[in-house]
């Protein structure tokens, strides 16, 4: 195994153990808020999600990157069927966002977001010569994801659907679309975003309320206590397992688990922590950077970037300077859809780097 692969594997197993230290001090908790009596489960639940990304990682470490190249439309269909399914049964807390199995649950918005990599990577592959024309190099796969974007957005996910959107678009610009149509994109959505709450069209209520309560600087309840947290942590935290502010963070195990790293482990955990995610990437782009083939450099562009957005878009709305949305730390807050897809596209990138991926 090349050792730029078994870095990545390092890196991920370090983030992995951050998260199990966080997920086991909130546990520890009785108090904990959010998942009152079922506090206790969390850390077992998580640790099986983590066995079964592990597994699903070492499956698509040995299935050759190039049948995910070859099956990329059966993707984007699986992904099509898998976004309808909820609505085949009654809606969960007002909202279709989730697949039940039982006992398990998982959010097909996750698996969308890597169906959305693979297609827009075997599109990038074949227009690779006309990537800098409007029609080739945006129209065509930007109407390509509009279906998905839709169906993620009337869930609603409204964060998933930006997440996608945002990869795309820069999917697109790294290798060769004008960065004139990804800009004008952007504006217009902001302009949408913003017309929105002035006019109260296109979202959910809570929706508009949280974006009237951005624009107006209005921090609501649940970032106030996450940056109270991340203060009360000073710039070596409170220690592992210690401070109580945490605890009162809605979603502190999932979208917010931010505001416990603060807190236990301060300024120098959370550097610590967005370092590691960037050395992540970083050796993610160092393992692919000799192939010649396109389809492997956008792949792994596309994860990378799907990996930073939700990082920065983390820490941006812990720290009060994002709109509240639900949007995971990868490999490291509670959640078995994106820890899964994650560890599973991981393993596509650890096949692309011991497979020979030079042919073009």
């Amino acid at each position: 195994m090349p050792s730029h692969a078994l870095a990545l594997l390092i890196i991920t197993a370090v983030l992995i153990a951050v998260g199990l230290v966080v997920i086991s001090s909130l546990e520890a908790s009785a108090k904990m808020s959010l998942y009152g009596g079922a506090a206790r489960e969390i850390f077992r639940s998580h640790v099986t999600k983590l066995i079964i990304g592990v597994v699903l990682l070492i499956i698509t470490s040995f299935v050759d990157y190039r049948y995910h190249e070859k099956y990329a439309w059966f993707y984007y269909m699986l992904a099509v069927f898998l976004l309808l399914l909820p609505y085949a049964f009654p809606p969960v807390a007002g909202s279709r966002r989730w697949i039940l199995l039982g006992s398990f649950s998982f959010q097909p918005s996750e698996f969308a977001k890597f169906a959305m990599i693979v297609c827009c990577g075997v599109y990038i592959k074949k227009h690779q010569d006309r990537m800098r024309s409007f029609v080739d190099g945006f129209l065509k796969p930007f109407l390509m994801v509009i279906p998905i974007l839709i169906l993620v957005f009337l869930e609603p996910d409204l964060s998933s659907c930006l997440v996608i959107m945002l990869v795309v678009m820069l999917m697109l610009y790294s290798h060769g679309t004008r960065l004139i149509y990804v800009l004008s994109t952007l504006a217009s959505l902001g302009f949408l975003f913003f017309a929105a709450q002035k006019f109260g069209i296109f979202l959910r209520d809570y929706q508009i309320s949280r974006l009237k309560a951005f624009f107006a600087g209005d921090l609501p309840d649940q970032v106030m206590q996450a940056v109270r947290a991340l203060k009360e942590g000073g710039l070596v935290g409170k220690g592992v397992g210690l401070g109580e502010v945490k605890l009162s963070v809605p979603a502190v195990v999932t979208d917010f688990v931010f505001a416990a790293i603060g807190e236990e482990l301060g300024l120098v955990g959370i550097i610590a922590v967005v370092l590691l995610f960037f050395l992540l990437v970083w050796t993610m782009l160092k393992l692919v950077e000799s192939s010649r083939d396109v389809f492997v450099t956008s792949f792994v562009s596309g994860l990378s970037l799907l990996i930073m957005v939700q990082v920065l878009v983390n820490l941006g709305v812990v720290a009060g300077m994002f709109p509240v949305t639900g949007v995971t730390l990868p490999f490291i807050s509670y959640g078995g859809s994106s820890m899964t897809v994650m560890m599973a596209s991981l393993g596509v990138i650890v096949n692309m780097a011991t497979s020979g991926s030079e042919a073009g």
